[in-house]
């Protein structure tokens, strides 16, 4: 148990004075929970019963708004890779968070420290979940005896390519098991734990650069999303992230793998196929380009097969 947990536990007793005489049972009841026995009504897809061991993944759906609060947290870490735009209130480690995440977007919980979820809207997300024991024997086996235990560095909203990734491949082991699954898993766990290890530990070099790097780019990622159909340029998007446009385009591509204004086509381009497929009295292709933000039909229509593979016209049929 660590000492967020048993921090917790010591102020409830003090607080609460009949919990002191009922303590032995009151810490039974502030254990971590296993996270794949909670909230079963929203799992969709899970890699629990296929016995993987150390790292496993869920697909799961909130479809309406809820609550959880876990006093003890969890007994493994948790990673969520968000699959929906979502608005959700946490609180942990002492303080609150509130705001808007985007799809796309990785959060890092570390086990054993107590925290609450609200949320007002349907969620969806991947769920990764991994054995501290496992990391902390990575950690000793890579980086040497006293690299463990590992105190993961609690991280909110992150873009984070490796993890997507990394989750992309653990959903597709699950739904096609074969031989070769077992040491394909624990191959992605070592690689996660690493990962983790390098980029999500108090110690990290790059831990607090990285803090800033990603509230910067989710700045940009929510303004993009908000005004894609204006003629914006990336002053306009550094502007709203705080940043100057060299420090946010080398951030961008660092996190996201491409450039601001790559990142606003392809919103722009997904904008254009959902209103593509709006029926019998869809508008035509010069009012969905004028709609999204290009400048004309062709400029919609070169993206559109550079982004998707397709035209615009073969997305309609």
């Amino acid at each position: 148990m660590n000492q967020a947990s048993t921090a917790y536990q010591t102020q409830i007793q003090t607080q609460i004075p009949e919990a002191a005489a009922a303590a032995p049972q009151l810490i039974s009841a502030l254990r971590p929970v296993a996270p794949h026995l909670t909230r079963l009504h929203a799992v969709r897809l899970s890699s629990y019963p296929l016995g993987w061991g150390a790292l496993n993944i869920e697909r799961r759906e909130e479809l309406h708004a809820g609550r959880e609060f876990l006093p003890a947290g969890t007994t493994e870490h948790l990673i969520f890779i968000r699959l929906n735009d979502q608005y959700v209130l946490r609180e942990s480690h002492g303080e609150t968070t509130e705001g808007e995440y985007v799809a796309g977007q990785v959060s890092i919980y570390p086990a054993e420290v107590p925290i609450r979820w609200e949320w007002k809207s349907k969620l969806e997300f991947l769920l990764l979940t991994l054995s501290p024991a496992y990391l902390d024997a990575v950690a000793r086996r890579t980086f040497g005896p006293d690299a463990a235990p590992v105190e993961l560095w609690y991280d909110d909203g992150r873009h984070d390519p490796l993890i997507n990734n990394l989750a992309s491949a653990l959903l597709r082991e699950c739904l096609a098991v074969d031989a070769g699954t077992p040491a394909f898993v624990d191959g992605l766990a070592s690689v996660l734990s690493v990962h983790l290890i390098r980029h999500y530990t108090r110690d990290a070099p790059a831990a607090h650069e990285a803090a800033h790097a990603h509230r910067g780019v989710t700045a940009a990622v929510r303004f993009i999303r908000q005004n894609f159909a204006q003629p914006i340029t990336l002053a306009d998007i550094a502007a709203a992230a705080n940043l100057s446009p060299f420090h946010l385009t080398r951030l961008f591509k660092r996190t996201l793998g491409m450039s601001p204004h790559q990142y606003l086509l392809e919103v722009r381009v997904h904008g254009a196929n959902a209103l593509l497929s709006a029926g019998v009295d869809a508008p035509t292709l010069a009012q969905v380009a004028a709609a999204v933000g290009f400048s004309d039909q062709s400029h919609l229509t070169r993206q559109f097969k550079r982004v998707l593979g397709i035209t615009p016209k073969q997305a309609r049929r």
